[in-house]
């Protein structure tokens, strides 16, 4: 085993590197895609990340948080309920 004076003479000969510093995760766009359960993913694209980029799972009745999520990363205002909500489904008539 190494003394403590030949660890130093070691570290001493390695000038010591700095980390570069990485450039911060940014939000970039999120792509949204309907679930088999009837729900949302939305799966975020970061300008860089080092990790997995974050996916979120919304349930078939969580349209509220799916536009608060939206609402809180993309800075915006979803006023109102959405149109599909004040109209019925549409038939399809077998064209």
């Amino acid at each position: 085993m190494a003394s403590h004076g030949a660890a130093k003479r070691l570290a001493m000969q390695e000038p010591a590197q700095p980390n570069p510093k990485r450039p911060r995760a940014e939000l970039r766009h999120i792509e949204l895609q309907k679930a088999e359960n009837g729900g949302v993913i939305a799966q975020h694209r970061m300008n860089y990340f080092d990790g997995k980029e974050p996916v979120h799972a919304f349930g078939a009745d969580e349209g509220h948080k799916l536009a608060a999520h939206i609402e809180k990363h993309l800075g915006i205002k979803m006023e109102g309920k959405s149109p599909s909500e004040d109209t019925e489904p549409e038939e399809n008539d077998g064209d």
